[in-house]
């Protein structure tokens, strides 16, 4: 006998230790009513039941599972035929899901123990399910007499339970994916993981446990894909699709196309990957995409004869899109690291790179008793290409220097852009002797000042730029980076004022100056911002003792009240752009005290009043307006407004100059040329200015009486003026000696000590009140 039908048997004699239940079928009678019967025929009301219309498919049998009645809607479900059904056992038909070995004897033990059975049937094309439970069918003294099988289409249930299973483990995997995407891993660690979380979390899709992932760049202005994540792939496959072009194979056409690409077999002709033992396989490619711009192909790989779903293309979208996040936030976050770190335009490091190289390279040269140097590099009269050729041909020249000195350089040492024209060399561990660094370090910088100086040929234009390098070695007395790197900074200025096209080591010294000079600036801006800038006042007298005139002269106190050294308060001031302010409240007050003075009655002597301009004042677009501006203000007489400007300044006097000074002069204004014959220019140039007063220096005065050689100069520069029509002031007069040369030459007003020292203002209108003018003195 089968093992099955045993059970048969045994529930049978054991029926009255079975739970007293009533089969959980449904028809139009109710198991109440059914279960209540005891006068009428249980048999013909079962076959009633059976035969009522219903949605239920209902399978009633004996004690021996042989089938006694079924209703119409069991037909229907499990497509069985009317003729074939009664007497038999339910075993017989597969369809109805107890056939397979062990599945009877496992329904047996179920009843025999809980009284009913469930379980679902499934069709071979996974098309139909159908929900099952075998339950006791019992006489009104609690007999067992049969059993009914009751079954339900559960198939649309199914679908929606399958749809939500999937839809949460799409959530689910893509939540995954954007915690992924917002964490601090590297662009390739977080591609890894994601490819390794969608392959482990959508089974669904039927996808063989291999994927790969590329990220687009350019490579010789070509696109390509580069593989950066990978899963389960061959050796053969990651070395022949290390790099795909684009258009190529099914990955590349993807990224060319934009769009997924299906293909269900490895024989597809878009495949144009082949090679020896390739074993048959589909593809999902999908393109990650942000704003229109691929940056890479997610593939995964099919078993062949895969069907393409679009459910499945939709998801893998959502997973492209999250995918496109996550690379765009590194590409983002990267961009600005590089920003961060890296000069836009030469693509040098910036500043911030350079302290943190520079750091390291300090910290193992006092670590390992080594030596190393810095060079700080300008370059000289960079400015005056901005300011001509324009800031694209600069550019160019900075990009170029870049190349230059990355090719004089070896790869350990370092190439930085700190911003404008300057930039840094870092020399690592030159070697163990401070003299013999110094004396490597001295080869390389002139290298650098020799290769700098080549011409440059920039949009038709053959440039000269010379370079001024200043080096400190480290370390020395256990300084920082900041303070190596402000030391060749300070002997590159060393190089500036030397003359500039040369190469200067740090010296203590250096540094010193460089102290004083950053207080002066910190004392220029606060006597600017708490108006406690001075003017004093030098008198110039005619041959008569009386004054005629008087030169302003800043002076700049601290906030201690004592006088910083003027000479170097204007140097400062030029080296910081600080004269531009400064000489603005210089030109301002003056005329206001001019005006001031004139309508007390108390200049009335006084024809004019030098105001020294700075070169760089002198050469802003906007000067002739803010004179104007401040003669208007004022209401100061223009006529009496002398501006004085250096010889210097007119060195390289161009039209833009010469219109200048003609402007000025429209404006009533007249020009002094100071310290003249001091320079390096003709003096031919005089004859094209528009000048009306010549300051001969006080290097040419001192001692003209003695001096036959000054002498000389100061006569014929005497003799070129009245020729030209130009006043003439004589500067540095001390002795009676010097003014009585000077006037027999001709000379008609003088300044000097012999006069009076720059006094105060209200000391000067004690001078104007009462010269008391000692000629014999």
């Amino acid at each position: 006998m089968n093992p099955d039908e045993d059970w048969a048997v045994s529930i049978n004699e054991e029926k009255n230790q079975l739970p007293p239940t009533v089969s959980n079928f449904t028809g139009d009678a109710t198991i109440a009513e059914f279960s209540n019967l005891a006068t009428y025929d249980k048999t013909a009301y079962l076959e009633y039941i059976l035969n009522a219309p219903s949605t239920y498919a209902l399978i009633a049998t004996n004690l021996d599972f042989r089938i006694t009645h079924y209703n119409p809607a069991a037909q229907r479900l499990f497509r069985l035929e009317d003729k074939a059904l009664m007497g038999k056992r339910v075993t017989e038909f597969p369809q109805l899901g107890l056939s397979v070995q062990g599945e009877f004897s496992k329904a047996i033990n179920k009843l025999k123990l809980m009284g009913e059975y469930r379980h679902t049937i499934c069709s071979v094309a996974n098309t139909c399910f159908v929900e099952c439970v075998i339950s006791g069918i019992y006489d009104s003294s609690e007999n067992l007499i049969g059993y009914l099988l009751t079954g339900q289409d559960v198939t649309s249930r199914n679908i929606q339970q399958e749809r939500a299973t999937r839809k949460a483990a799409e959530e689910q995997c893509l939540g995954k994916l954007l915690r992924l995407s917002l964490n601090e891993s590297s662009v390739d660690v977080f591609l890894q993981q994601s490819l390794e979380a969608i392959l482990q979390s959508i089974p669904w899709l039927n996808l063989l446990p291999k994927g790969v992932i590329f990220l687009a760049e350019k490579n010789d202005q070509k696109d390509m894909l580069k593989m950066v994540a990978s899963y389960q792939l061959n050796n053969t496959i990651k070395q022949v699709c290390k790099q795909v072009d684009f258009g190529y194979c099914v990955c590349g056409r993807a990224a060319a196309h934009k769009e997924v690409l299906f293909i269900a077999d490895s024989h597809d002709d878009r495949h144009d990957v082949q090679y020896p033992g390739m074993e048959p396989h589909g593809h999902y490619s999908v393109p990650i995409i942000l704003n229109e711009t691929i940056l890479g192909i997610l593939t995964l790989y099919l078993p062949p004869g895969h069907t393409k779903m679009e459910s499945d293309k939709s998801f893998l979208m959502r997973v492209a899109n999250v995918l496109s996040i996550g690379v765009s936030k590194r590409k983002a976050e990267k961009a600005l690291e590089y920003q961060a770190q890296y000069d836009a335009l030469t693509k040098l490091p910036n500043r911030s790179q350079l302290m943190r190289q520079l750091d390291q390279a300090l910290a193992k040269a006092t670590r390992h008793d080594h030596y190393g140097a810095v060079m700080f590099i300008d370059l000289d009269h960079f400015k005056n290409i901005n300011d001509s050729l324009g800031h694209n041909v600069g550019d160019e020249i900075l990009q170029e220097v870049s190349v230059r000195l990355i090719n004089i350089l070896r790869k350990e040492d370092v190439v930085a852009r700190l911003g404008g024209d300057e930039f840094v060399v870092l020399l690592t561990e030159v070697g163990s002797c401070p003299k013999e660094v110094a004396r490597q370090a001295q080869l390389v910088a002139e290298k650098i000042r020799d290769s700098l100086s080549e011409n440059y040929l920039i949009n038709g234009y053959s440039l000269n730029i010379t370079p001024s390098i200043g080096v400190a070695l480290f370390p020395d007395n256990n300084e920082n980076s900041h303070q190596v790197l402000q030391q060749a900074d300070t002997a590159m200025y060393r190089a500036k004022s030397d003359g500039r096209n040369c190469i200067r080591f740090f010296l203590p010294v250096m540094q010193m100056i460089a102290n004083e000079r950053l207080e002066i600036e910190q004392d220029l801006r606060w006597a600017l911002d708490t108006n406690k800038f001075q003017l004093h006042y030098q008198p110039q007298v005619d041959f008569n003792g009386r004054v005629v005139g008087a030169e302003c002269l800043l002076r700049c106190p601290n906030s201690m009240g004592e006088f910083r050294r003027v000479d170097l308060c204007i140097d400062v001031a030029e080296t910081t752009g600080l004269i531009l302010p400064i000489g603005e409240w210089v030109l301002r007050e003056a005329c206001l005290n001019l005006k001031a003075w004139i309508d007390s009655g108390i200049a009335t002597s006084l024809q004019h009043l030098c105001i020294n301009i700075s070169p760089k004042q002198f050469l802003q677009r906007d000067f002739v307006s803010l004179v104007q501006r401040v003669i208007l203000e004022t209401g100061v007489d223009p006529c009496k407004v002398v501006l004085e400007i250096t010889e210097s300044t007119l060195i390289d006097t161009n039209l833009d100059a010469i219109s200048t000074m003609s402007a000025l002069k429209e404006l009533g204004v007249r020009i002094a040329i100071d310290d003249f014959g001091t320079g390096y220019s003709s003096l031919s140039y005089l004859t094209r200015l528009p000048l009306d007063i010549l300051k001969i220096d006080r290097s040419f005065v001192l001692g003209v009486n003695n001096n036959q050689k000054n002498a000389a100069v100061v006569e014929a520069l005497m003799a070129m003026a009245r020729q030209l029509g130009l006043d003439i002031v004589s500067e540095g007069v001390e002795t009676k000696d010097e003014i009585n040369f000077l006037l027999e030459k001709g000379c008609e007003c003088f300044q000097g000590f012999y006069y009076s020292k720059p006094l105060s203002m209200d000391a000067f209108l004690d001078y104007l009140r009462d010269p008391l003018v000692l000629i014999e003195h």
